[in-house]
């Protein structure tokens, strides 16, 4: 793994998951912490205090998570959404997202 940016509260996060399954609004697990540190680290900040804030990121998949990826999945329409005919993010962190997030991270 490697280590993410510092947060100006002093945490530090390693992200080892890679994003293999499709994860959206209800999904739980360790990739859906991973994405809540990957958008609250790349300026899409998912709470900005309690549950999912940076810092504080959860493994449970809420609105505010969709809320972030769709911010996220609308920047890089043309490279998410536009080769599906998507005009507007999903919050869906399907195969396109993943690949992208995926190439962010390396």
């Amino acid at each position: 793994g490697f280590l993410l940016p510092k947060y100006a509260t002093g945490y530090y996060g390693a992200l080892t998951t890679t994003f293999t399954r499709t994860i959206s609004q209800g999904s739980t697990g360790a990739d859906v912490k991973a994405l809540q540190v990957f958008l609250n680290t790349h300026g899409y900040i998912i709470a900005t205090s309690g549950n999912g804030s940076p810092g504080h990121e959860s493994t449970y998949f809420g609105i505010a998570t969709k809320n972030a990826l769709i911010k996220f999945q609308n920047a890089n329409k043309a490279t998410i959404l536009t080769p599906y005919g998507l005009t507007k993010g999903t919050g869906i962190l399907g195969a396109k997202t993943r690949e992208v997030v995926e190439m962010m991270l390396k």
